[in-house]
């Protein structure tokens, strides 16, 4: 095998793929990178997988003898990025040990022979709705800090992605808050699956993906990008395509809990208030909160709410905020880290904080928007 490309096509293509390498499994072929060369292709296709997750990449080069190998991720991109800029020939001998040559400077990397690298799951013929990125991206850093950070709960540790009548729905829960975030799309029902479980590991790298895509866009211009979705079934895997990338993931074997029950129906208190002046307020009254709990205290009362936290092993601290208030007074605990998550995910200027009792679980909305919700569970303190 043996191609040319250009330095900063392989090192943003080798980008994209590394991260998925596995370095720590026992399958010693997991942490290499598969390159693929074919002269009719115009490009060379570069992959890597976990079994878990699969992501490609094409790059455009000059293939001048077609070809595969796999290749340690690590010492790969290492090995592309301290070359000079400019022109980089790859070449592959029949013992696949790989020389990288850049002007005078080169590498030869020891490589496995291609044919052994796993099977990449293929979408084949699944439809694929065409999914604004901007959207996805939105929504995605509106739900993906409440997923739980506990692995042995998979069906926590994953979002939800509910694809039915027009609507994308992303939800996520850790068990002690919930965010329920969605977007009107034209066409999502071309992909044939209406429920998809996807572990936190492939949210994070699609989240990834997105924010190459949208930065390309930015330095580029031209018109809002769109990124394929679809499953051929429930059971996955998914998968997320764009001109030169696709990334796949399998699905979650769980089933998620039933969110519309945690969702209170009903709240008869209301404080409407600035975003930012209270996420700066709780960053503020937080810092003296036990390091265990984080629990800040919410009093609401003539138009007024105050925040504080309590300490006995270093103080106290309170700051007030104006705010409109409806119904009655109320004192409510919480743990700060799941308000300013929530606070610092929205964009818009003002939120309300929607309550019942003190031990009722209770809800962030942005105002005047109907596409989020804040779930959060109060503490006693």
């Amino acid at each position: 095998m043996e191609f040319v490309v250009n330095k900063r096509e392989l090192v943003k293509g080798l980008g994209r793929v590394a991260g998925v390498a596995d370095r720590k499994s026992a399958m010693p072929m997991l942490s290499n990178v598969l390159m693929e060369a074919e002269p009719m292709s115009g490009g060379v296709r570069l992959s890597a997988t976990d079994l878990l997750l699969s992501v490609s990449s094409t790059v455009r080069a000059e293939v001048r003898k077609a070809g595969s190998v796999a290749l340690s991720a690590r010492h790969l991109f290492d090995s592309v990025k301290a070359l000079p800029e400019g022109e980089v020939t790859v070449s592959v001998a029949q013992n696949f040990s790989t020389r990288i040559k850049g002007s005078k400077r080169r590498f030869d990397l020891v490589g496995m022979a291609g044919e052994d690298f796993p099977q990449l799951p293929d979408p084949g013929r699944t439809p694929l709705s065409q999914v604004p990125v901007d959207d996805l991206a939105e929504l995605i850093a509106m739900t993906s800090f409440s997923m739980s950070t506990d692995d042995t709960r998979p069906h926590l540790s994953a979002a939800l992605f509910e694809m039915q009548r027009d609507i994308l729905r992303i939800v996520t829960t850790d068990g002690h808050r919930l965010s329920k975030a969605e977007r009107a799309v034209q066409g999502l029902g071309a992909s044939g699956a209406s429920k998809l479980l996807i572990p936190a590991k492939g949210i994070h790298e699609l989240k990834r993906l997105l924010d190459d895509l949208r930065a390309e866009k930015t330095a580029g211009g031209g018109a809002p990008l769109t990124i394929g979705v679809g499953a051929a079934s429930s059971q996955g895997p998914v998968f997320f395509a764009r001109e030169g990338v696709l990334l796949s993931s399998k699905l979650v074997d769980s089933a998620f809990p039933s969110y519309e029950q945690v969702i209170p129906t009903g709240t008869d208190r209301v404080a409407r208030l600035s975003r930012l002046t209270l996420l700066d307020s709780l960053r503020a009254v937080s810092t003296v909160a036990s390091d265990r709990s984080s629990g800040v205290k919410l009093a609401m009362s003539n138009n007024q709410v105050v925040v504080s936290s309590d300490n006995p092993d270093v103080g106290h601290a309170q700051d007030e905020i104006d705010a409109e208030l409806t119904g009655k007074e109320l004192t409510i605990g919480f743990n700060s880290k799941y308000l300013i998550d929530v606070l610092s995910a929205l964009t818009t200027n003002d939120v309300q904080l929607e309550l019942s009792g003190e031990l009722d679980p209770g809800m962030v909305r942005p105002v005047e928007r109907n596409d989020f919700i804040g779930v959060i569970m109060p503490m006693r303190i």
